[in-house]
């Protein structure tokens, strides 16, 4: 409670960290399909598997959207609140605006799959690779 955006983007890296390297040497760690679109662009990844990838992410992406809702209903029980369970799956801007909101996930997104592209373009010392 109240530990501000410091630890919430901490919280969030830290959890992208531990899936990558959990999955890493499995899927070669395709968490978003942003990212697997993007080497398919990079012809780092064929585009005949892009489909299916995208297909197991959202399934993915949707079991873990059941088990936290379960998880939460309980206290989903407590409040009408409808801020208080959005938070648990998302943020939403204090300033609604569809365009600013896109460009932002654009943005977001562009340097996500930059920085893992970046970072896969070098060569890590043995056992360091999350892949």
């Amino acid at each position: 409670k109240d530990s501000g955006w410091i630890v919430i983007t901490m919280g969030w890296g830290l959890a992208v960290a531990v899936a990558a390297y959990a999955v890493g040497s499995i899927s070669g760690a395709h968490l978003n399909p942003a990212l697997t679109i993007g080497l398919a662009f990079k012809g780092a990844f064929p585009w005949s598997d892009v489909p299916g990838y995208i297909a197991a992410q959202m399934i993915g992406a949707i079991i873990g959207a059941v088990i936290v809702y379960l998880h939460y209903l309980p206290h989903w029980k407590e409040t009408e609140d409808p801020g208080t369970k959005l938070g648990v799956f998302a943020t939403g801007p204090a300033i609604p605006n569809t365009f600013a909101n896109l460009l932002s996930e654009m943005i977001g997104t562009f340097v996500l799959v930059f920085g893992i592209l970046a970072i896969g373009a070098n060569k890590f010392a043995d056992g360091l690779n999350p892949f």
